[in-house]
């Protein structure tokens, strides 16, 4: 994956807050890394010295263009002008792209690249809590969390473009209309299973059975199996912070970035076939048959 220096991250459009780092999601990364890489050959006219701008920072490359007269790195490697990380940086960009060119040759023509990872990307409108995300694609909440590395919380910020698995997309977007905006950072669903009450469910997350049936404008307390409920202010954290994934080891860059050794490439895949059905979020029990959130508000 490409890491980006923080103003470097900031000059190609990453965004960096509290709650997020574009920086550690791997398309937004790579694709600004490519459109550094092509700045700096505009810059250079030579691909080597891109690359070792790109390790070392453009300025450290210019001013030893400079000093020496020479604009070709092996002249400058020679003479010992670039910072020594630099200077062995492009040689093991170059061995890489030989040995993946020439594959058969070094007995890795039987490796096999991983099944492109595929999702759709659903604009969140409000500041939502990944678990509630979680509850409404039925999905355990560290999928939620492996497919948008970029977040530092387990909160979604307003206008964040979240990953989700494919086909669960456009019901999400339609379960979230059934939650209050400014609930959604605190509020959960759940689908109700068979012999449980809504003590039970309260118990669960931290919300009275009473709140519960108002919120959801429950006629009685019984909800039947498969009925979804809105949980008021349930037990979850927003501001919570969430631990970056452990990074591997790669090549640092004082200036730039660095790419991280991976085994496989992902891309996203907007999912254009039919969607799951959406879940039936917006429906409570039976008896009364209105709609979650549509009351207890505070």
């Amino acid at each position: 994956m490409w890491q980006f220096v923080k103003f470097r991250g900031q000059q190609y459009g990453l965004m960096q807050t509290p709650y997020l780092d574009d920086r550690l999601d791997p398309e937004k990364a790579t694709r600004s890394a490519a459109r550094h890489l092509r700045d700096l050959y505009n810059q250079f006219g030579d691909w080597y010295l891109a690359i070792a701008a790109y390790n070392c920072g453009p300025g450290n490359v210019q001013k030893a263009v400079e000093r020496t007269g020479y604009a070709d790195f092996w002249e400058l490697r020679s003479r010992r002008v670039l910072p020594l990380e630099t200077t062995n940086y492009v040689p093991i960009i170059l061995a890489m792209t030989i040995m993946a060119k020439n594959a058969k040759e070094y007995d890795l023509d039987g490796v096999v690249p991983e099944t492109p990872l595929e999702y759709d990307v659903a604009t969140i409108t409000s500041p939502t809590h990944l678990a509630l995300v979680a509850d409404l694609t039925e999905t355990p909440v560290s999928e939620i969390q492996a497919l948008n590395p970029a977040l530092l919380r387990n909160l979604a910020p307003a206008g964040y473009q979240l990953n989700v698995p494919r086909g669960t997309g456009v019901p999400l977007v339609a379960a979230l209309e059934t939650v209050p905006a400014d609930r959604r950072a605190s509020w959960r669903v759940h689908k109700v299973e068979s012999g449980e009450t809504l003590a039970m469910i309260g118990k669960r997350y931290g919300a009275s059975p009473s709140v519960i049936a108002a919120a959801n404008r429950m006629a009685s307390e019984s909800p039947e199996a498969g009925d979804l409920l809105a949980i008021p202010q349930a037990a979850v954290t927003p501001s919570a912070a969430r631990k970056p994934a452990a990074r591997r080891s790669s090549s640092t860059s004082a200036h730039g970035a660095t790419a991280q050794k991976q085994s496989s490439k992902k891309s996203t895949v907007h999912s254009t076939a039919a969607p799951k059905p959406a879940p039936k979020a917006g429906t409570v029990a039976k008896a009364s048959h209105k709609r979650p959130g549509s009351a207890g508000r505070t």
